[in-house]
């Protein structure tokens, strides 16, 4: 009965974490300097950083970037991506990326990695703007993107990339309903401006972990000092009121680009910098030289960070002795034919469930007798005695999509880092081996070029999808398991 007093302890200890963020800053690239966005013409050509957060996460954060200057030459085409991939617990890299060969000068943007069930960062991208590549006046193309954040309220959404392919580059990103199972968004244009290319990130969050503020759009007349000024810069101070009452929160301000309208016979340079919260949320909004703004469209937001808010393991349910989820608890990942063999004796009065997951608790042993569903979490509930339960956790599983590989038709893994030890490998067309698992952890893999391989596992990264498109030498910091194929 001791061992297992201490192991119930233990699972409890770990079956719920708290949420963790952390913000940073980076140019991604500077005017002046030679690198490659400016000094060539090569399409799409790119720059990469590896961003090191301030502290480890327990699983890989989301990443929500608000690219906050963008300066690029005269004339169209133009624009440019700023794009985040291989996030792990300490870091992800960034790439700047120019779609024409006109030269961008400077990126810069911040950043938000956020640990937290109660916000989620969707990424967009598409080529498919015909009414904006074709068109004429006043345009939107609108799309609908689902999630799983079902107590969603609030949203900010940050321009991340753009290209512009004639005229002045004019765009201007919406958010529009918001729902717990979708928001729209639409991208739009008017005049003779043409797009062919957009991409955004969007930050959804509850009341009680986003406040995001309205769409604000500065229209600037003709005397505007953004539009007719000497030859210099130019900033504006911004002040936007927000709501009190976030005594008990960690306050981390957002501001975000959604779009602009220019002229393209000047070069093109908007910044925003020096964001704080005092009273109200403020920021610098600048533009220099002979640059023309003739609107910004921006938005404001807070992420509130709660460090007392639990957020339980989204792989398995928990069954608790008292409300509130206190008390002696118990773990359920799996199929338990009878609790008291396990050493669980306990009435049941609360109870947490992952999200999109089902618990099916029996009043008898091996699932029979009075069956009762849970679908979401339970703070109080009536003193229930249960003796079986039964809840099905998350498939792992690797994937591997093969695109027009003729002449490389294998994924290698291998159990050490620079493809060395012991190798397991996948063939083109070719069934997993009869062995159910990879019989290593995972620390190198050779991919063919236009080759997508692509893991997922409960235990890890919140058991987000993992992606990878080329060769990696050493990945002992993903901790990838063992291959379980699903059955």
């Amino acid at each position: 009965m001791k061992a297992i007093f201490l192991i119930s302890l233990f699972t409890l200890v770990l079956n719920f974490r708290h949420p963790q963020y952390d913000t940073g800053f980076k140019v991604i690239v500077s005017s002046y300097t030679g690198h490659i966005l400016e000094s060539q013409s090569a399409v799409p050509r790119q720059i990469v950083h590896d961003i090191q957060f301030s502290k480890v996460f327990e699983i890989a954060p989301q990443i929500f970037i608000q690219p906050s200057l963008l300066d690029w030459s005269i004339g169209t085409p133009n624009g440019f991506i700023e794009r985040v991939s291989f996030i792990t617990t300490k870091g992800f890299k960034i790439s700047g990326i120019a779609v024409t060969p006109s030269p961008i000068y400077t990126l810069y943007f911040y950043w938000l990695a956020i640990n937290d069930n109660r916000v989620s960062v969707i990424i967009f991208d598409t080529w498919d703007l015909l009414e904006l590549t074709t068109g004429t006046g006043q345009r939107e193309v609108p799309f609908k993107l689902e999630h799983n954040l079902k107590d969603v309220t609030n949203g900010i959404i940050s321009l991340t990339g753009i290209k512009h392919s004639a005229y002045n580059p004019i765009v201007e990103l919406k958010i529009g309903q918001i729902t717990s199972q979708f928001v729209t968004i639409s991208v739009g244009s008017y005049s003779l401006s043409k797009l062919e290319y957009v991409r955004f990130n969007v930050l959804l969050g509850t009341d009680q972990s986003l406040w995001a503020s309205s769409q604000f759009a500065l229209i600037n007349a003709p005397n505007h000092p953004f539009v007719s000024r000497p030859h210099s810069s130019y900033s504006l101070y911004m002040k936007i009121d927000f709501p009190s009452g976030f005594d008990n929160y960690q306050l981390i301000p957002l501001v975000t680009f959604r779009g602009y309208d220019v002229e393209r016979s000047y070069n093109f340079r908007l910044v925003f910098a020096d964001v704080l919260l005092n009273t109200k949320l403020q920021f610098t909004l600048a533009t220099w030289a002979d640059s023309m703004i003739y609107g910004v469209h921006y938005q404001t937001g807070i992420y509130l960070y709660d460090s007392n808010y639990k957020i339980f393991d989204q792989n398995c349910a928990e069954l608790y002795s008292e409300c509130n989820f206190q008390g002696d608890s118990f773990i359920v990942c799996d199929q338990i034919p009878n609790l008291l063999v396990q050493g669980w004796s306990k009435l049941i009065r609360s109870v947490t469930v992952p999200n999109l997951k089902n618990i099916f608790l029996f009043k008898m042993e091996n699932y029979s007798g009075e069956k009762t569903t849970i679908t979401e979490n339970q703070k109080c509930m009536e003193s229930t005695n249960v003796l079986s339960a039964k809840f099905k956790p998350i498939s792992s599983f690797i994937k591997i999509l093969f695109l027009n590989t003729n002449n490389c038709l294998n994924v290698k893994f291998y159990s050490q880092c620079n493809y060395q030890g012991t190798l397991f490998q996948i063939t083109k067309g070719e069934q997993l081996k009869l062995s159910r698992k990879i019989p290593f952890e995972i620390q190198s893999i050779e991919i063919c070029p236009n080759t997508i391989v692509k893991f997922k596992d409960p235990k890890y990264f919140g058991a987000a999808i993992q992606e990878f498109t080329t060769s990696q030498s050493c990945i002992n910091s993903y901790k990838f398991p063992r291959y379980r194929e699903q059955i």
